[in-house]
């Protein structure tokens, strides 16, 4: 993720009319990554946000205040700010009680422009920023863009086809409701993957012209290779091990149960095996509770196979020390049942890490098999485990894929070429070029 300025007072708006825009998002874009309130989303709005106030557009992003040690108001790039909206308590809260707070945070929204939007365009981020960026669309009849980042509807397929167990059905039939009324209403959609686009048209209706396929980015200057060996040496790790590493949100759809027990058919065939889990805020005074949650489960699976010596979890780690754990790992590992992009996999491209990862949504678009990464079906650890030995046994191809990801992502997801995708979008939703 991208390195984040220090909170500071916002600097004096001197951007004219048409060249500013409200994003509203629920992941606090400053928050250290990997916890439950800060990820993909969080790393997409920061890094999105820098470089379109580099094209010169003055971005204000509006986010729920979820901290009492945090600003109100911080300054992010030269002319762009993030608004620390009061919507409930001042702490983290899980997503699926966003409803019930909304309203309020749209009210917040109105007392901080002292009810004259300033704004030409509004831009939502998941469904919770969608309905505040269409009620204010609606109040000040501006245009409106909508970034998903997840649907639903394919969660809740997801749960049913892995038989997971559902106790929120109400909530998902709340989210399936607004997503579908944003979508019909937004002028605009920015899909992360093809597979996305189609889905929205199949399920939602939502018509093909207003659906803007363009993927997530990758911070080109923060992700780049270091050598394994000295990358592992700035982590105290073993140079001879093969190191699985998984990096992201501790949630059940991230398949990390899958991970381990692929590990637990690997161990009898690597010698010197040892999987690195970063994601969750689970250690000390300040854990999550829903982190926490997932992490005791996971720990058990884990006492249960009698993995403790080969399965660590790490927590939170520093976004800017993020870089290295890539950089020393044999493999990246993405097991997830459902996941509509997976930015983590571009940063680790971009850190020539061999990808391993499920045959689903948008992974399935960034990774072609066996040419800049393998594909495994998902919850198949067996096929897991094969796909890591085909990587472990062949040092060459795991080169190969290395060098052709590396390539993939330099050439086609730097942050700077998918922002000036999205502006020329800006421009046209303003009306005409700024």
């Amino acid at each position: 993720m991208e390195k984040t300025s220090s909170e500071s007072e916002p600097a004096p708006d001197k951007s004219p009319l048409r060249k500013r825009v409200a994003m509203f998002c629920h992941d606090d874009p400053l928050a250290q990554l990997g916890a439950q309130e800060s990820g993909g989303q969080a790393v997409y709005v920061n890094s999105l946000l820098r470089e379109l106030d580099k094209n010169g557009w003055s971005i204000d992003a509006f986010a729920r205040l979820d901290s009492r040690h945090k600003k109100s108001v911080s300054l992010i790039g030269r002319n762009s700010r993030l608004i620390r909206l009061q919507g409930g308590p001042i702490k983290y809260i899980s997503r699926k009680l966003l409803f019930d707070f909304l309203p309020e945070l749209y009210e917040n929204f109105l007392k901080f422009i002292n009810r004259q939007n300033s704004y030409s365009l509004f831009h939502g981020h998941y469904w919770d920023g969608g309905w505040l960026a269409a009620k204010a669309s609606k109040q000040f009849s501006v245009p409106f863009l909508q970034n998903f980042h997840s649907l639903g509807k394919i969660r809740l397929q997801v749960k049913e086809q892995y038989s997971y167990k559902n106790n929120g059905k109400d909530i998902f039939d709340k989210r399936l409701s607004l997503e579908e009324e944003i979508s019909k209403h937004a002028d605009a959609i920015i899909s992360l993957s093809s597979s996305e686009k189609l889905f929205l048209q199949q399920q939602y209706k939502t018509f093909e012209e207003k659906i803007e396929v363009i993927p997530g980015g990758v911070n080109l200057k923060i992700f780049s290779p270091v050598s394994r060996q000295e990358a592992r040496k700035k982590l105290a790790l073993p140079e001879k091990e093969l190191i699985i590493l998984f990096v992201g949100r501790l949630e059940w759809r991230k398949g990390i149960g899958t991970l381990i027990h692929a590990a637990n058919l690997l161990k009898s065939e690597v010698a010197h095996l040892k999987v690195l889990i970063i994601g969750g805020k689970i250690y000390g005074r300040q854990k999550n509770t829903d982190d926490f949650k997932e992490y005791q489960r996971l720990l058990k699976i884990v006492g249960d196979l009698g993995m403790e010596n080969t399965i660590n979890f790490l927590g939170c780690v520093d976004n800017n020390r993020l870089h290295l754990f890539y950089c020393s790992a044999n493999a990246l590992v993405v097991p997830s049942y459902y996941e509509p992009f997976g930015l983590v996999t571009l940063e680790s491209m971009a850190c020539k890490t061999t990808i391993i990862a499920s045959n689903v949504g948008g992974l399935a678009k960034i990774i072609q098999d066996n040419v800049n990464g393998l594909l495994f079906q998902p919850r198949n650890p067996v096929d897991l485990k094969e796909k890591v030995l085909k990587i472990h046994k062949s040092p060459e191809l795991a080169k190969t894929l290395t060098e052709n990801g590396y390539k993939n992502v330099v050439e086609n997801y730097s942050w700077k070429k998918i922002a000036e995708q999205i502006s020329n979008i800006y421009s046209q939703l303003i009306g005409g070029k700024v």
